[in-house]
């Protein structure tokens, strides 16, 4: 397998990600519309906002991610072709530069997830606890995403690695 179809499949990889987050995203906005519209609790209305925002974001990140995915796979034929010893190394590069935000994500999960526990803890207002709820689901569907990203990372890191041996 030549580097190339490692990138493609690094790209497909990333292009699907993006698909799946818009998606997570508006399917997110549904549900707290659908909670506020059917739902019968006080709780059940205070997670349209909670929702309607995590989705909102989650939407936007999938969508950048699409956009900017597509602009990055046309252009990765051309510049590979062009000089395959350079591109490997600016895609090492890359890969490297955003390592980081595994971390980072883990992280703010768990403050994320601490923060949901103090708002239980803490109050019975079902707004409250309807924030809590969309900063924990917020959280999980980072650490999902995550998960699977750097998993891909890894792999095509690896493969980076192999080639500029």
């Amino acid at each position: 397998m030549n580097f190339y179809n490692h990138t493609s499949a690094w790209i497909k990889g990333e292009l699907f990600e993006a698909a799946l987050i818009l998606s997570f995203g508006v399917a997110t906005m549904l549900a707290g519309y659908l909670f506020w519209k059917t739902g019968t609790t006080p709780s059940s209305k205070a997670l349209l906002l909670p929702f309607v925002i995590t989705g909102i974001i989650y939407a936007a990140i999938g969508g950048g991610m699409l956009a900017s995915n597509y602009k990055r796979a046309k252009e990765f034929a051309p510049t590979f072709q062009q000089d395959n010893k350079a591109f490997i190394q600016s895609e090492k590069a890359r890969v490297e530069g955003f390592q980081y935000g595994y971390l980072i994500s883990k992280i703010v999960a768990t403050a994320f997830f601490a923060g949901t526990l103090l708002i239980f803890w803490t109050t019975k207002n079902p707004a409250g606890q309807g924030i809590g709820i969309g900063i924990a689901l917020f959280a999980l569907a980072g650490l999902v995403v995550d998960y699977f990203s750097q998993e891909r990372a890894d792999i095509y890191y690896t493969a980076i690695s192999e080639a500029l041996k």
